[in-house]
């Protein structure tokens, strides 16, 4: 993964607050929760949604790797990034991701 799991936290941590801050979003916290409580709900679930695409990502990256490994001759440096790009976009438009 290219993110560790920390800045993955620290980063939907930021993205919560900022959401809440500039008013885009309005939470309704459950009756009876303790303080900070919808807060850090509402982190983990941003946490796992960002952990779910970078491992979506991984697996895509991998199945490149394996398409790569296919070629009867070996790749290197700039045409190999260039082959790897470009198979990556194709899988990732036929499974309907984004990048």
């Amino acid at each position: 993964m290219r993110l560790s799991e920390d800045k993955v936290r620290r980063i939907a941590e930021r993205l919560q607050d900022e959401l809440a801050q500039r008013g885009l979003v309005a939470y309704k916290e459950r009756p009876g929760a303790r303080r900070g409580e919808g807060r850090a709900e509402r982190v983990k679930r941003i946490y796992e949604f960002i952990i779910a695409d970078l491992r979506q990502e991984d697996e895509l990256d991998a199945e490149v790797e394996q398409i790569l490994d296919t070629y009867s001759r070996g790749l290197k440096g700039t045409e190999r990034d260039i082959l790897f790009r470009k198979h990556k976009e194709e899988l990732a438009r036929k499974r309907g991701y984004v990048l």
